[in-house]
């Protein structure tokens, strides 16, 4: 069966405070509205997923938890993937190579640069920019996962918050 893939870049989160550690930064509000608002829009594209692995950064999970409201998914089955902060494409690649083949669909919630390169990587396409809270949808050409690779699969959408179309 192909695989999909969700690919979403954290929302925004806060820089005020100097003294935490860069993986520690929480969510803005505005971080949090924009994914409230990002979360429904990936529902009318599909109604669950598979798996959910995200960053172990704050501002990652914190996203990840509000997607699990929206899609039905139990917070406790979204996967913590450390590898997942500040690393790159081929890293993000080699980790969804190894997924389990009943998985079917995925959402990877992660940083800039490694989660627009990956995008590139996977669908050819290098016109795309990832903004906080933006989502690729990616449907692959592929019924395996370690079939995965460079130029495998399409851009189905490329989603953001400052859509005009939506308030």
């Amino acid at each position: 069966m192909p695989k999909t893939i969700f690919l979403i870049r954290h929302s925004k989160a806060t820089r005020e405070y100097s003294q935490i550690n860069d993986s520690d930064r929480p969510l803005t509000e505005k971080g949090c509205h924009d994914t409230e608002k990002m979360s429904l829009i990936l529902k009318d594209h599909t109604n669950s997923v598979d798996l959910i692995l995200t960053s172990t950064a704050v501002r990652a999970y914190s996203s990840a938890l509000i997607y699990c409201k929206h899609l039905d998914y139990h917070p406790n089955n979204i996967k913590l993937e450390k590898n997942l902060y500040m690393t790159g494409s081929k890293d993000m690649l080699a980790i969804l190579k190894k997924l389990d083949e009943k998985i079917n669909s995925v959402i990877i919630i992660a940083h800039n640069p490694g989660i627009e390169r990956l995008a590139k990587l996977l669908t050819g396409i290098e016109s795309l920019h990832f903004t906080t809270s933006g989502i690729a949808m990616i449907d692959s050409k592929i019924n395996n996962w370690s079939e995965l690779d460079s130029g495998s699969c399409n851009l189905l959408s490329y989603r953001h918050p400052k859509e005009t179309i939506y308030n």
